[in-house]
């Protein structure tokens, strides 16, 4: 079930996220930087703030299709999570795939900026979650 919220969750905001990066990415990089360090100079100081930046500048360049790989490997995951629930054994596959491919192509697409060793961290635990419920139903 809370894989099922989470995609629920997840998916709308991705697709906002696609039509966000593309108003950013039609913003003059200046005007950009000058709004987000007057709007949040105020919650973030010093490294934090320029880590913000370049993120934002990674998200301007190629948000879109961040988001849109987000967006696609979130509606693979609902796919796999999905079989699963029916007890078919191609889900486990699906959802272990599009984990996977989650994990590198945000790299491939943005840079290095965009591993999350959390990220990772909670794909694997959620994939072994996932098989060992899998071995408990076929046995």
């Amino acid at each position: 079930m809370f894989s099922f919220i989470d995609q629920g969750l997840m998916f709308p905001i991705y697709l906002v996220g696609m039509a966000v990066s593309g108003f950013m990415a039609h913003m003059d990089p200046e005007q950009l930087d000058t709004l987000l360090r007057d709007e949040y100079g105020v919650f973030f100081q010093g490294e934090q703030l320029e880590q913000m930046m370049r993120m934002a500048n990674v998200l301007r360049e190629h948000g879109v299709a961040l988001m849109a790989v987000f967006a696609l490997r979130t509606l693979a995951r609902f796919i796999g999570t999905l079989r699963m629930w029916q007890l078919r054994g191609d889900g486990l596959h699906i959802y272990i795939t599009s984990q996977l491919l989650g994990i590198l192509v945000p790299m491939i697409v943005g840079g290095p900026p965009m591993f999350s060793f959390f990220g990772l961290l909670m794909s694997v635990t959620w994939c072994y979650f996932y098989w060992t419920q899998r071995k408990a139903l076929v046995d």
